[in-house]
This record gives C-alpha cells, structure tokens and sequence, in this order.
C-alpha cells in the first residue's frame, strides 16, 4: 500500500509539472502575438512592413495613413536650395534630403499666403497617406502628385521644380527626382 501511495504521488507531480509545461507555452505564445502581430495588424510599421523610425519625439502620433508617428513641420534644405539634384545609384540625394532636415519657421502672413494659394490650386488630396509623413520618406509611385505652384516656391523661398499633394490638412512637397518627401508644411487647409 505505500507502494501504491508513492506512485500517486509521483503521477501527481508529473501532472504538475506538464500543467506547467503547458501553461508557460501559452503564455509564450500569447506574448509573440502580442509582441509581433498585433502591432503589424494596427498598423506599427510603413508601408514595406519596417519599423517606423526618426519621428519628431515631441509629436503626437497621427491618425493620419498608417497610424505612426509623423514630423509636424520641416524641410529639407538640400530639396529647398537645390531642386535640380539629381539622385544617383547610391540613393545619395535621398540621404541628402534626410540628414538636411530642420524645423520650419514661417511668419503668419506666410501662412495666409500658402492656405489661399493651396487653396486655388485644387492639386491632389488624401486623407490617409500612404506613406510615412517623415522628411525623406519615399512617396510611392502611384500616389499623386501635382507640381508644386510657383507661388508657393516664393513664399517658401525654394523647392523651384517640385511637386506636392495635402495630406489631411498638411502641405506634402516632394522632391522632384528623388520622390522623397523634401517638406512638410501644417495646417494650410
């Protein structure tokens, strides 16, 4: 009889031990999906499926296109003082855009001059881009684009050649060669 009492005991134990098994599998497995799925199903990379990187820090995250984090106003100063840069094998122009990125400082008749020409000039719109809304970033090919009006190259003081589309209620300037995004412009709709 105490035979058979130490065999219950040890099947006892076993069990514990596969209920535990078990139970740290599902946990593992619960916290992959949360993990690596969840994020990809709501939206926490671009369009390529890559992680969202280099956003403005003190920027709220955006309800615009993907959900991630956008700049809220910049230009490149390389797509602003030389539009005619032309990108070459090495993806050089669109580093140039990128690392040349700096904060906009633009007087509010600027701003009444952009949202009153923006608003004549009906070029192309979206409310949810399809494209990380990030200096640099690539603006896919068949998102539309319009050239940028001269107007707004004058009120700007660069970007001759451009083009741009608003997204949501920003103004989007693309650089001509590189299709990366060269400006960002808030509220000019």
């Amino acid at each position: 009889m105490v035979k058979d009492l130490s065999r219950e005991t040890e099947k006892g134990g076993t069990r514990k031990v596969m209920m535990a098994g078990y139970a740290l599998t599902a946990v593992v497995f619960v916290g992959f999906i949360l993990w690596f799925a969840v994020p990809q199903m709501f939206g926490a990379t671009d369009y390529l499926g890559r992680p969202s990187t280099g956003a403005d820090k003190g920027a709220p995250a955006t309800t615009v296109g993907t959900g991630v984090p956008t700049q809220r106003e910049a230009v490149s100063k390389a797509a602003k003082d030389n539009p005619a840069g032309n990108e070459d094998s090495t993806g050089g122009r669109a580093r140039d855009v990128q690392q040349t990125a700096s904060a906009v400082n633009l007087s509010d008749q600027q701003r009444q001059q952009l949202r009153s020409i923006i608003s004549s000039a009906h070029g192309p719109t979206m409310d949810r881009p399809n494209f990380e809304m990030m200096i640099g970033t690539s603006v896919p090919r068949q998102t539309e684009v319009a050239d940028l009006p001269p107007e707004v190259t004058k009120v700007l003081n660069g970007f001759w050649g451009d083009q741009y589309l608003i997204a949501a209620n920003d103004l989007v300037i693309v650089d001509q060669h590189s299709r990366r995004v060269a400006g960002i412009i808030a509220g000019v709709r």
